[in-house]
C-alpha cells in the first residue's frame, strides 16, 4: 500500500480598517432664526462596506455636545463606474492632447494614504474619461456623476456626463476647485433616445494647475449620494452607508459650527464631518394686545391693557423677557416688565385714567437676547363720559350760618370726583328761583360767591355742576 504525503498551502490575510467620511447638511442652512427647527442629515460614507448600524454618532456645536449620541441608521448606495479610482491602467482613458494621469499620488479626502490621482491637463482638448458603451439604458432617468477634487491654487474642473455611444444627451458643469477637498458633480436626465451606455469625462480650464481627484461615482440620483468604492465591478445595488437625522430648535443668537463625530470601531477609522456654519438671528416673537373691559369703558373706570408675548412658532419653548411700553398714539401710557408667562400689563385709573374719546393703543416690546423688538397692532378703546351724579360730589359751605339780616355771607363751593381727574367747568348757584351766579371752577375744583344781603328767613341754596369733557 502506497502512502502519499499531503501538501498544505497557507496564507495570512491582513484586513485593515477602512477610512470613513462624514457628510453633514442642514435645512435651512446659513442664516437662520434662533429657536426655529433645523433639520440635519448626516451620512457616514463607508465606501459601500456594511454600515455600523449598531453604533452611535455625536452632534456638536463647536465643542459642546448637542443632545445624546444617536444610533446610526442604514442608507443604500450605488456606483455604476466600475473603477472609482481614476487610473488609466484600470479602464480610464485619455483623449485630445494627452493629460498626465498619476494614480496613488496623495491621500484622499477620507485620509486614506496614496489613493488620490493627480491630473495635469495640457490644453482644452485634454480629457480623462471612463466610457461604458453598452450596459443599461438610462432613458428618462436622472443621473449624477460626482468626484472629489482639490488643487494647490484655485482652478476649474469641468465634468461632462453623456450617453454612450452618444446620440444627443450631454450635460456639463464647471466646479471651482480650491485647496480644500470638495465634491464636484453634474446631474442630467437622459432623453428618451439616449444611447445604451454612458461616459463621464474630466477637463480643465487652467492647464498650469494640477488637480487631485478621488472617488468617481455615477448613480441614479438628483444629487451625489453616499460614496461607494469600486475596483473593477460596478455596484448598482447592495452597497451601504450609515445615516442619522436630527431636528434641533435650540440654537441661540450668534454663530454656530455644527459637526458630527463618529468614534470608529475595529472595522472603521473614526471621522469628523464637515462643519455646517449657521448664523442665528433674533426670533420675532408673537404678541397680542388686549384691553379689559373690552372695547369701551366709562370715564374713571380702571382699564387694563395686557401684551401677551410668545415664541411665535412654539418650537423652542422660550419665553420672551424684557419690558413693554404702551402708547396712546404717540403718548406713552407707561412701561411694564414681562413676567414669567410672557405677559406685561398696565392699569389706568385715577390720575392716569384715559380721557373721554377714542384711543389707539399699541404696545412696543423692547426685545432681549433671543427675541427682536416688536410693535403690536392697534387696539382701539373708546371711553364715554361718566355720570357726574354718581361720581361727582358738590359741597357748599357758608362763612356765617346762621347770619343776621345785613351780614355779608360768602358761599364756598368744592366739586370733586371719586374717579378720574379733577372736574372742570362751571357751577350755577341759586337761592330758590333766584340765580345768585354762575362760577368757574379753579384747578382744585373750588369757587366762591359773596352775597351782600340775605333777607331774613330760610334760604335753600342749590349748587349745580355743569359737567365737562369727562363728566355729564
Amino acid at each position: 500500500m502506497l502512502t502519499f504525503a499531503q501538501s498544505t498551502g497557507t496564507i495570512t490575510q491582513t484586513v485593515n480598517q477602512r477610512n470613513t467620511i462624514g457628510s453633514l447638511s442642514a435645512s435651512p442652512s446659513g442664516n437662520i432664526t434662533a429657536g426655529n427647527p433645523i433639520a440635519f442629515t448626516y451620512y457616514l460614507y463607508t465606501a459601500g462596506a456594511p454600515a455600523p448600524v449598531t453604533e452611535t454618532v455625536q452632534f456638536y456645536d463647536g465643542s459642546t455636545a448637542i443632545g445624546s449620541p444617536l444610533t446610526i441608521g442604514l442608507a443604500s448606495a450605488s456606483n455604476l463606474v466600475p473603477y472609482s479610482q481614476v487610473n488609466t491602467a484600470q479602464g480610464w482613458t485619455t483623449s485630445g492632447t494627452a493629460p498626465t494621469v498619476t494614480p496613488l499620488a496623495s491621500a484622499g479626502p477620507d485620509g486614506s494614504a496614496s489613493t488620490a490621482t493627480t491630473l495635469s491637463f495640457a490644453d482644452s482638448t485634454s480629457t480623462v474619461l471612463y466610457a461604458v458603451p453598452s450596459s443599461t439604458n438610462y432613458e428618462g432617468q436622472q443621473m449624477t456623476f460626482s468626484i472629489w477634487a482639490t488643487s494647490a491654487s484655485p482652478t476649474t474642473l469641468n465634468l461632462t456626463l453623456q450617453d454612450s455611444p452618444q446620440v444627443n444627451a450631454s450635460q456639463s458643469a464647471a466646479c471651482s476647485v480650491t485647496s480644500a477637498w470638495q465634491r464636484c458633480s453634474v446631474t442630467y436626465t437622459f432623453p428618451s433616445n439616449a444611447g445604451t451606455g454612458f461616459s463621464v469625462s474630466l477637463t480643465s480650464s487652467n492647464f498650469a494647475t494640477p488637480i487631485s481627484v478621488w472617488g468617481a461615482q455615477f448613480e441614479q440620483a438628483a444629487q451625489p449620494g453616499p460614496y461607494v468604492s469600486t475596483i473593477g465591478v460596478a455596484r448598482p445595488t447592495g452597497a451601504q452607508a450609515g445615516t442619522v437625522t436630527l431636528s434641533y430648535s435650540n440654537f441661540q443668537v450668534g454663530s454656530h459650527a455644527i459637526t458630527v463625530q463618529y468614534a470608529g470601531d475595529g472595522n472603521f477609522i473614526g471621522s469628523t464631518s464637515n462643519a455646517v456654519a449657521l448664523n442665528a438671528a433674533k426670533e420675532v416673537p408673537g404678541m397680542t394686545l388686549t384691553d379689559s373691559p373690552v372695547g369701551t369703558s366709562v370715564y374713571g373706570v380702571s382699564v387694563t391693557f395686557t401684551a401677551q408675548l410668545s415664541d411665535q412658532d412654539n418650537s423652542s419653548g422660550w419665553i420672551p423677557t424684557g419690558s413693554v411700553q404702551f402708547f396712546d398714539g404717540l403718548t406713552s401710557l407707561g412701561t411694564a416688565t414681562v413676567n414669567g408667562s410672557g405677559q406685561a400689563s398696565i392699569t389706568l385709573v385715577g390720575a392716569t385714567a384715559l380721557a373721554v374719546g377714542s384711543h389707539s393703543v399699541t404696545a412696543q416690546y423692547s426685545g432681549d437676547t433671543q427675541f427682536a423688538n416688536l410693535t403690536s397692532g392697534i387696539t382701539t378703546h373708546v371711553v364715554t363720559k361718566a355720570n357726574s351724579g354718581s361720581v361727582v360730589t358738590t359741597a357748599v359751605t357758608s362763612s356765617l350760618n346762621p347770619s343776621v339780616y345785613g351780614d355779608t355771607v360768602t358761599l364756598s363751593i368744592n366739586v370733586s370726583s371719586s374717579v378720574g381727574i379733577q372736574p372742570t367747568g362751571t357751577v350755577t348757584v341759586v337761592d330758590g328761583s333766584t340765580l345768585l351766579g354762575t362760577l368757574n371752577l379753579d384747578s382744585s375744583g373750588n369757587a366762591s360767591i359773596t352775597v351782600p344781603v340775605f333777607t331774613a328767613g330760610t334760604h335753600t341754596i342749590v349748587v349745580t355742576y355743569s359737567g365737562d369733557s369727562n363728566y355729564n
